[in-house]
């Protein structure tokens, strides 16, 4: 059964195709009963080889339908058309996790959002005895406002239920499976919490823990290698929370947490911390302007080094000068250095490195005045691609744009992929 753009299953009619994943391809669907748009999952031809696999699949996936939570992408149902299993399923706007972290690492506040509703949709699983035995990024997608969706629970075993896959054989993707899963064809709840620290590792550093240049030697060091501290890879990695990835990476299962909610609690203090210094502190225009200047000299990574130095230091001269360090060029380091600032209890008098609002000649035209409005809908739209840092992205840029053209054209330049460049400009001019 080949399926194309404009047929109709049944009671739906495909819109789009949405994705392709281990076990089916998933298509954009529209109900002609309801007309509501949904996502159709399709079960790959080949499986259709074991006589035994729907039967199975479609216990599995009565686990699935009983899980109504969030951060969970709903299965709506289940049934068959023209001889092939089909799932309807929750349509979720957004990107994946994965396609987020080809631009690198989220930063810690924005790690912590996100598996902070992971910890919540897989204790609500886990609870109900329902292991996911498939964490990756793949299987997580960023809705607006950084809603987190955790989806795919193809392999998912019930413990009420009977296996989906005979013991000894490892079902899962290999650089996010745990080693009993590898080595075993097993996994409990335990296995979860591995494959949420190695995706959580990513998140905060940029790189996966577990590298390979084939499927065999990844397996290998899932079971051997054990990774360098995240510390050690991003310095702005909290060492509780280092400390803790660390536990969830352990190989043996009885060494890491035993529940995500122990997982959650070893981070929660410390992560809740440093997101509320990053988005109250960050707010301010004068760290905002440091970061825009900074970003002239060094590019991306600026918005990195301000939030390290704000919890480094306690004043705004210590702040500029450890910045300034960062720049290479004498030329550059001298003229952020130089940049004379407004003193806030004197409007007419300048003050040296205290501050970093920079002072507008006459020969500068003045950056356009933006609607709060306006930049309100720019942050919802901004929000899918890159999470809740979307407010401060938008802040940033609308200090500096003369116009809602070049905004939109700097907003857009924040976006990893060309594809949803386009969407969200397309969005924004309308």
């Amino acid at each position: 059964m080949a399926i194309q753009i404009g047929d109709v299953l049944g009671d739906y009619q495909v819109t789009g195709v949405l994705g392709r994943g281990g076990m089916g391809k998933v298509f954009r669907v529209r109900s002609l009963v309801t007309e509501r748009e949904e996502a159709m999952k399709v079960v790959l031809p080949d499986l259709d080889d074991d006589p035994g696999f729907a039967d199975r699949f479609l216990r599995e996936i009565k686990v699935h339908a009983s899980l109504q939570h969030p951060n969970i992408a709903s299965l709506h149902t289940a049934l068959r058309i023209e001889g092939r299993l089909v799932m309807i399923l929750e349509l979720v706007e957004g990107v994946s996790l994965e396609e987020t972290l080809r631009r690198g690492s989220v930063g810690i506040p924005t790690a912590v959002h996100y598996m902070n509703q992971l910890f919540s949709a897989l204790a609500f699983a886990h609870e109900r005895g329902v292991v996911h035995r498939d964490i990756k990024p793949a299987n997580v997608l960023i809705a607006a406002g950084g809603i987190v969706k955790l989806t795919d629970f193809g392999i998912a075993r019930s413990n009420e239920g009977k296996r989906l896959t005979g013991t000894g054989l490892a079902v899962g993707t290999p650089a996010y499976m745990s080693p009993e899963q590898i080595r075993y064809g097993q996994a409990d709840t335990r296995s979860d919490i591995y494959s949420l620290g190695l995706m959580f590792y990513e998140m905060v550093t940029g790189h996966h823990p577990v590298t390979g240049g084939t499927e065999h030697s990844r397996m290998e060091a899932q079971l051997n290698v054990v990774p360098p501290d995240p510390a050690s890879v991003n310095l702005l990695v909290p060492a509780a929370v280092s400390a803790a990835i660390m536990r969830a990476l352990a190989k043996d299962p009885s060494q890491r947490f035993q529940t995500v909610l122990d997982f959650q609690a070893a981070i929660q203090a410390t992560g809740q911390v440093a997101l509320a210094l990053d988005r109250t502190q960050l707010d301010k225009p004068e760290l905002l302007e440091l970061e825009t200047r900074l970003s002239r000299a060094i590019g991306p990574i600026a918005g990195r080094l301000v939030a390290s130095a704000v919890r480094r230091y306690g004043t705004i001269s210590e702040i500029r000068q450890s910045l300034a360090s960062e720049i290479e060029d004498p030329k550059q380091r001298e003229a952020f250095l130089k940049a004379g600032v407004l003193d806030k209890t004197d409007p007419g008098r300048m003050s040296g490195p205290a501050s970093a609002i920079p002072s507008a000649g006459p020969s500068q035209p003045a950056p356009h005045a933006f609607d709060p409005a306006v930049l309100d809908r720019l942050t919802r739209a901004l929000a899918p691609y890159l999470g809740p840092i979307a407010k401060v992205v938008v802040a940033r840029a609308a200090r500096t744009s003369l116009s809602p053209e070049q905004l939109h054209n700097v907003l857009a330049a924040e976006i990893a992929s060309p594809a949803d460049r386009e969407r969200f400009l397309t969005s924004v001019r309308c």
